[in-house]
């Protein structure tokens, strides 16, 4: 959930911004543009076939956290799940009925366990539901916590699954089975707020500290109050906090938490948080591919900026989280591919594949330990195929393959990442909110507003055959990295990129991968000289297509709209 400070007073204040009032007024408004003309947005063209040589590359390095590390966390393949709207399962909870975006709002436990044989035909290796916990209506609450309460972000009982989705057996059963699938689990937890009834005792005794009061992304007290809902003392609070991380450890062997807002948690206890995890986790054990072992504890902040700086100091510094959503990197991805959700700003789309370095590039200011976490669509943004139609690169209606083949370069790219990664549910077909590019004035009231338009129904059967073939690739591209480390581990050697073309050089061990994308609509060729391999301290080496994609001896053939791996074998 995503940060926003509108007024009770429009029933709207809420500290997660699950819904906006609606005005499409922009903010930021290009001296060149009228104030209601969104940017024209134009694909790089194609250009001229390129040589790399030792002498034009580029070897700027990203080198830490899963850049060369280890950790089995750099191996997640998320899949995101809203609850209330993905699915819904025959013989199960009814579902919240009501709630913000554009499904029918009947999603419940029984849906995902239904649907876990799809997940794993996805690629993932883990899943992500968002909050799952008792929400029970304030006495004279207004519709719009009504809707709120079938999001889960707001809690009335953290130790209780709620019964619009289900029951505590449905949620240990659908670990159970992920589990025997080889995928992990992950929960939402929102450690920062929680509805005004919120049950302050735990079952241990302990207490939640309510206050009205909230921080705010830079560490400073809110001044915005609250009705309905409650923020945390969280130093009073830490005993009630890390009973919750740890019970839904014990009782159903999750593999840990996203965590929503994190930034309302100050960064020195969210260092106790995952100290508790990491404890509690060492003390369990479940059976996955047949050996016995530990959940994974993992941690992964939401921090809804794409300033590297403020990611650094709410979460990855001191260690205090290792891992956050990689907001900086993703909005370069969109602006290269589609375009930001806010067409009114010049810079929105039609950007260069440089932009794709410079976001790599923000990267380097992120504590050495640190696994950011990549993705392409959330709950709170827009999808990318209704970005696509936003950009006017598509029509609406329309899906020609240009616009499969566009979600298939941009998945390329979180593939081709090193560090855990997530896929949200429908971006694998290619799903969009039909009859939405552009929000209306009235999106709250028609649930068609960017931080919620996301939330359709999940669509896991009777695909059609542009939408199975979007969904077969991307798996086959997502388990590339199982057998090619270098994609999830590797150290990223930057090669060369240009206004329509970005290649990088993957290495972990003896696995070495290129990686090439290309942004425009047209073909392009890169041909590999041996000075190359001589400059990065290699001898002879040969090239060979990974996913399908045309090479020619040394020279790299780029379809349009494609992202494109190669093995390297060096003698």
């Amino acid at each position: 959930m995503k940060y926003s400070v509108i007024s009770m007073a429009v029933a709207l204040a809420l500290v997660s911004g699950c819904a906006s009032t609606g005005s499409s007024k922009p903010s930021n408004v290009a001296a060149w543009q009228k104030p209601d003309e969104p940017t024209h947005c134009v694909r790089p063209a194609s250009g001229k076939d390129v040589t790399l040589t030792g002498d034009n590359i580029s070897l700027a390095k990203n080198d830490k956290g899963c850049f060369g590390g280890d950790s089995a966390m750099c191996d997640i393949r998320m899949y995101q799940i809203m609850v209330e709207s993905f699915r819904h399962g025959n013989g199960g909870a009814s579902g919240p009925l009501q709630s913000w975006g554009p499904s029918s709002h009947t999603g419940n436990l029984k849906g995902v366990i239904d649907s876990l044989d799809y997940i794993k035909s996805t690629g993932a290796n883990a899943i992500w539901l968002t909050p799952i916990f008792t929400s029970i209506p304030v006495a004279g609450q207004d519709w719009t916590y009504d809707k709120l309460d079938g999001t889960g972000y707001y809690t009335s009982d953290y130790f209780s699954i709620d019964p619009k989705f289900g029951t505590k057996e449905e949620l240990i059963t659908l670990v159970n089975k992920a589990h025997a699938m080889g995928m992990y689990v992950f929960l939402d937890g929102v450690f920062g707020h929680a509805k005004a009834n919120v049950a302050v005792k735990s079952p241990k005794g302990n207490e939640l500290k309510l206050s009205i009061r909230c921080i705010d992304m830079y560490g400073n007290i809110d001044k915005m109050s609250l009705k309905q809902a409650r923020c945390f003392e969280t130093e009073a609070s830490m005993p009630f906090l890390k009973e919750v991380a740890s019970y839904w450890i014990r009782e159903a062997k999750i593999d840990g938490w996203r965590l929503d807002q994190a930034y309302q948690v100050k960064n020195e206890f969210w260092k106790e948080l995952s100290d508790e995890v990491a404890k509690t986790s060492k003390q369990v054990t479940y059976k996955m591919n047949g050996k016995k072992v530990h959940p994974l504890g993992y941690m992964v902040g939401e921090v809804w900026s794409e300033q590297p700086k403020d990611i650094e100091r709410t979460v990855f510094k001191n260690n205090a989280l290792v891992s956050a959503f990689n907001f900086p990197l993703r909005a370069e991805l969109v602006k290269v591919l589609a375009s930001r959700e806010n067409i009114f700003d010049r810079s929105a789309c039609g950007q260069p594949a440089t932009e794709l370095q410079a976001g790599y590039r923000k990267m380097q200011g992120y504590s050495d330990g640190s696994l950011p976490n990549m993705f392409l669509s959330n709950h709170d943004l827009v999808r990318f195929g209704d970005l696509l139609q936003r950009a006017r690169y598509e029509k609406e209606g329309s899906r020609p393959a240009s616009y499969y083949d566009a979600h298939r370069a941009a998945l390329s790219f979180i593939a081709a990442y090193s560090g855990p990664i997530t896929v949200y549910y429908g971006d694998e077909t290619g799903d969009e909110t039909m009859d939405f590019a552009m929000k209306p004035d009235n999106c709250g009231k028609v649930d068609r507003c960017d931080d919620h338009v996301s939330r359709t129904e999940g669509h896991v059967d009777k695909l059609n055959a542009d939408e199975a073939k979007l969904k077969n690739d991307v798996a086959a591209m997502l388990k590339l990295r199982d057998s090619h480390k270098a994609l999830s581990h590797g150290v990223r050697t930057h090669l060369f990129s240009d206004f329509g073309l970005f290649v990088d050089f993957k290495s972990y061990g003896k696995d070495k991968v290129i990686y090439a994308l290309n942004s425009t609509t047209k073909e392009r060729k890169v041909k590999v000289e041996d000075s190359v391999w001589s400059k990065l301290g290699y001898g002879s080496c040969s090239i060979k297509s990974l996913n399908g994609a045309v090479v020619q001896g040394n020279e790299l053939v780029l379809p349009g709209l494609s992202g494109s791996f190669y093995e390297v074998q060096c003698r």
